[in-house]
């Protein structure tokens, strides 16, 4: 397994399993096979309602729990001082542990998406994150992060929290022609800078993304599988992996979790127009990939 430092904290697994979209005995199934197979990462949210489900997987499971990374996040509508302690120690009770190794905003506030237009009922980020600190205080939680901020809000994050800000969640994956909604370049670039680990939900171009499923039908990427004998799937995989990003990739099928996780013994050559291009291991190297079509 791969290893990603995070600011003021341990290292996280560079690949984990999102649970986005699994329920009840479908959910702990797959953490459960997850688990079995290697996984050391499960990301979940208080808005995916599948916190409980996790918790029984983790009280089956003979992996301590130590050794298990949980990520979750606060919904946006809760995001007051009063709100996340409340919705913190629920999500402890649902999971059924004693903390989380990191606690994230499930995007920014509302006031934040309107406060360019409407400045009203706004939760102020120093409210959020004042009680974000205070979770941490008590030993509940074990590294802050954010997701989908963009450069303001996270400079305003970092800049408001006494703890470091160690995971920025955003919209990650291979570009394609029909799914455009990925996160900036520069985005990436300034939490590289900054020592905010990128932690990608929809690593396959899945998700709300518009033209749903459309990287993974690609023939170019289809044709570097090929080549590779590995699929289109472990190919977006292993790129997104090759920016320095956490990858956390949902899937219900013991097949595909198998698959998913396999990415680490083999180096990725993308091909295009019978040249071959060397990926390296340093990040964001997607500013000179071309998009596939």
């Amino acid at each position: 397994m791969r290893y990603v430092k995070l600011a003021g904290g341990k290292s996280c697994p560079a690949i984990g399993l999102g649970t986005a979209g699994l329920l009840e005995d479908n959910c702990e199934q797959a953490v459960r096979w997850a688990l079995d197979i290697g996984y050391r990462l499960i990301d979940t949210a208080w808005a995916y309602k599948n916190q409980s489900s996790i918790g029984r997987a983790l009280r089956k499971s003979s992996i301590p729990r130590s050794e298990i990374f949980i990520s979750t996040k606060i919904w946006r509508d809760n995001l007051n001082y009063d709100g996340v302690i409340e919705q913190c120690g629920q999500i402890l009770n649902q999971l059924q542990v004693d903390y989380v190794d990191l606690l994230l905003t499930h995007w920014p506030s509302d006031a934040h998406i309107r406060a360019r237009h409407e400045p009203t009922n706004i939760t102020p980020l120093e409210e959020t994150l004042s009680a974000f600190n205070e979770v941490y205080r008590q030993g509940k939680v074990r590294h802050l992060g954010v997701s989908n901020y963009d450069q303001d809000l996270l400079h305003q994050a970092q800049t408001l929290s006494k703890v470091p800000i160690s995971v920025n969640q955003v919209h990650f994956h291979l570009p394609d022609s029909i799914c455009t909604e990925n996160v900036s370049t520069s985005l990436l670039d300034t939490c590289q800078k900054s020592n905010v680990a990128v932690m990608a939900y929809c690593p396959l171009g899945s998700g709300w993304c518009p033209g749903k499923g459309s990287l993974l039908q690609s023939p170019i990427l289809a044709g570097i599988a090929n080549q590779q004998g590995k699929t289109s799937a472990q190919i977006a995989l292993k790129w997104a992996m090759n920016q320095g990003a956490i990858i956390i990739p949902k899937s219900g099928s013991e097949v595909h979790l198998r698959q998913n996780i396999d990415i680490l013994d083999f180096d990725l050559l993308l091909s295009r127009c019978n040249c071959w291009i060397r990926f390296k291991q340093t990040p964001y190297q997607h500013l000179s990939v071309p998009i596939l079509t």
